[in-house]
């Protein structure tokens, strides 16, 4: 049966956002010191992962960096995956045959969560390889989005044909492979730094359907409906899409406004039951503010100014995050929390990371979790997941 083996909470999200690279989630975090300072990076970002989060701070930029960045976050929302890990252990073939009255009403419990307003798993990420020199940055990478979400059929709910209920499950997921060229300017003796970034995304699009009692998933688990969207039904659409970015740089303050995909390019879904028929990548808005209080300690704080739109319909993100960074030689750690005001059941998710440099490389990783399972990855319940890496060459 359909979801029968369904036992990891975000597995759908993180093979979405970390293997397949397949739309949205909360504004992307590039890179392991945004992710692990709870996606604070606007306004306090400090290498060439700026060509992503805000090109405008790339003009405090000088010499030659190149880095290598991955990382994605997924959000599951209303408790989809523990819903459907219950749906997924009914004997639906059973209750279809009304050999088990007694499970009934979980059926139609399981269905009506599923129908709550905003279910469903979303996520985002950045991988990517960036070469940046005195402002210019040029890069080559993924910004993947995610949406996982039930289908609900409110038409079969009676004792009589519960059995024959249609509800299901829907994946649909955009993944903006790209070229990125951003370049960062410095005025006013580089009090106020402006940029952009002009991407040419080849936009890969995948879409696939499967019923929670449908006969013809048996034998599938999740993983399995995820690999069959993206070998039979991935489209490609090759469009252009253009970020901008302001930041006041005062030295030990800094505030700053970024966009990302202004001009909001659509792209093409398989023409398949349940389709939506295209998908945008996403127009975001975001605000950040930093202050370096002492040499050795750092606070940050992101963000969104507006609703983004996701894949999943009628569900929308808008995020704040920030975070604290405390260094010593070789060494920083870093903390933070972030809170999407757009959830249904909003709550507060927490990140941490830690950085090793010496004068030539530096390599991080970080963490985001939700309060509900810790770090048990294998709860159906819990409500975030992610990580992210990198590794950094400067000179």
């Amino acid at each position: 049966m359909m979801l029968r083996r369904l036992r990891l909470p975000l597995a759908a999200a993180v093979i979405l956002a970390a293997v397949a690279r397949p739309v949205s989630a909360q504004f992307p975090w590039a890179g392991a010191r945004a992710e692990g300072m709870g996606g604070a990076q606007v306004a306090a970002v400090a290498d060439n992962s700026a060509a992503w989060s805000d090109p405008a701070a790339l003009a405090s930029l000088k010499g030659w960096g190149v880095q290598l960045l991955g990382g994605g976050t997924a959000q599951n929302r209303n408790d989809l995956v523990g819903t459907l890990t219950g749906l997924a252990g009914l004997p639906w073939s059973d209750i279809g045959s009304g050999n088990r009255p007694d499970l009934i009403p979980a059926a139609i419990l399981g269905v009506a969560r599923l129908a709550r307003p905003g279910t469903a798993v979303i996520s985002s990420g950045v991988f990517g390889a960036v070469v940046s020199y005195d402002g210019f940055a040029l890069s080559i990478g993924d910004v993947p989005y995610a949406g996982i979400y039930p289908v609900i059929d409110l038409v079969h709910v009676h004792p009589g044909d519960i059995g024959r209920n249609q509800t299901g499950l829907s994946l649909a997921g955009l993944s903006a492979r790209e070229a990125r060229l951003a370049y960062g300017h410095g005025f006013l003796s580089g009090m106020l730094e402006v940029g952009g970034a002009v991407r040419y995304v080849s936009g890969v699009t995948y879409f696939g359907r499967c019923g929670v009692a449908d006969a013809s998933c048996q034998g599938q688990d999740l993983s399995e409906l995820i690999h069959d969207a993206f070998q039979q039904n991935a489209r490609t659409t090759n469009k252009f899409a253009f970020d901008a970015g302001v930041r006041a740089n005062f030295g030990i303050v800094k505030v700053g406004v970024t966009g990302a995909s202004l001009n909001q390019p659509t792209f093409t879904v398989a023409d398949v039951v349940g389709s939506p028929g295209s998908v945008p990548l996403p127009r975001q808005v975001r605000a950040g503010a930093s202050v370096d209080a002492l040499p050795f300690l750092s606070f940050a704080v992101d963000g969104d100014l507006i609703r983004s739109d996701t894949l999943a319909p009628n569900v929308q993100s808008q995020q704040i995050g920030g975070g604290v960074e405390f260094r010593i030689p070789l060494f920083a750690f870093r903390a933070g929390a972030t809170y999407d005001f757009a959830s249904v059941n909003p709550t507060w998710c927490y990140t941490a990371g830690v950085g090793f440099g010496i004068p030539l490389v530096s390599i991080d990783v970080a963490v985001n979790w939700g309060p509900t399972g810790g770090f048990n990855w294998q709860n159906p319940d819990r409500e975030m997941l992610g990580g992210a890496a990198s590794v950094k060459l400067h000179f």
